[in-house]
């Protein structure tokens, strides 16, 4: 195979990439660009083989066909296929997610069934994934995506930035460029984090099926609530911890209980029948109701 040829990768069980790409929030941030015509094609930045390579994912017959801007070696097209793979969930294992969905909302599993939901879009890494939940805490959601582009200009020549390059920007620019406010330690810490190992250990107590120790991982940065952390570990494939805030329970209480605002409580009673897919329901019957509410349904 020709370094300059596109990457063909499969993913495991139904696919649809348009779904998978908007899920939520995460594709109006930088370095993602969705290009919504035709077919759709998801375009992301990323440093590889000593090259700011933009990786233009299109969709394909049970996966993604993913052509890099400039020729690529054996190792970065190794790396290149890794973080597609991990940003588009490509290896989930969904299996009984439709089930699941069906055993609390019938209605809704049709509904995903029809528009192809389940997986959800992560970052390229777990660093990027916690940068962006951080941001995203206790704000709108369009001044959180100010945010993260804002963060986002410290990468190079329009990729993530990586954890150094955040530490050499401070808190102060963090403050003042970014915007982000009392973030700004939580944000640095995550660097810090990925830099001394601290996330790495997450991954590992991820990839091992630790998922409480992973969850307290989460849950032991600064500026990560169970909220976050919940939404976070749905990105690293563990789908039976809900993240249960206001806006689950504002669709819950429209969804399944009449109008009548639900206790937590009574929302993880409503879902727990999807059993180890209760967060992934969770999360894809709010992801819904704001895709309807945002025209992107």
């Amino acid at each position: 195979m020709d370094a300059a040829d596109p990457l063909e990768l499969d993913a495991r069980g139904p696919f649809r990439l348009r779904a998978v790409a908007v899920s939520h929030g995460w594709f109006q941030t930088a370095p993602f660009r969705w290009d919504d015509g035709g077919e759709g094609r998801l375009d992301r930045v990323e440093p590889l083989d000593g090259h700011a390579v933009t990786l233009a994912i299109a969709p394909r017959d049970g996966g993604v066909s993913v052509r890099p801007s400039v020729p690529l070696d054996g190792a970065a097209r190794d790396l290149a296929s890794a973080c597609v793979r991990r940003m588009l969930q490509l290896d989930a294992d969904l299996d009984g997610f439709a089930e699941a969905a069906a055993a609390v909302d019938p209605g809704l599993a049709g509904d995903l069934a029809a528009y192809g939901g389940g997986r959800m879009l992560a970052g390229a890494s777990l660093f990027e994934d916690v940068l962006k939940g951080i941001c995203g805490t206790n704000t709108t959601w369009r001044q959180a995506v100010g945010c993260i582009n804002r963060i986002a200009g410290l990468g190079r020549d329009g990729a993530f930035p990586d954890p150094a390059a955040v530490l050499r920007a401070g808190e102060d620019h963090l403050r003042d460029v970014g915007r982000v406010g009392y973030r700004a330690p939580a944000i640095t810490d995550a660097a810090r984090a990925a830099i001394d190992g601290r996330l790495a250990e997450i991954e590992a107590d991820s990839r091992a099926g630790d998922v409480d120790r992973a969850f307290a991982g989460l849950l032991a940065l600064r500026g990560i609530g169970p909220s976050t952390a919940g939404s976070i570990i749905l990105l690293m494939g563990h789908y039976d911890r809900p993240s249960i805030d206001s806006a689950t329970i504002r669709v819950a209480r429209e969804a399944w209980f009449d109008g009548v605002r639900p206790t937590p409580t009574q929302v993880a009673a409503r879902i727990a029948p999807a059993g180890d897919f209760r967060g992934l329901v969770l999360a894809w019957a709010t992801l819904r109701a704001w895709q309807r509410d945002t025209g992107l349904g």
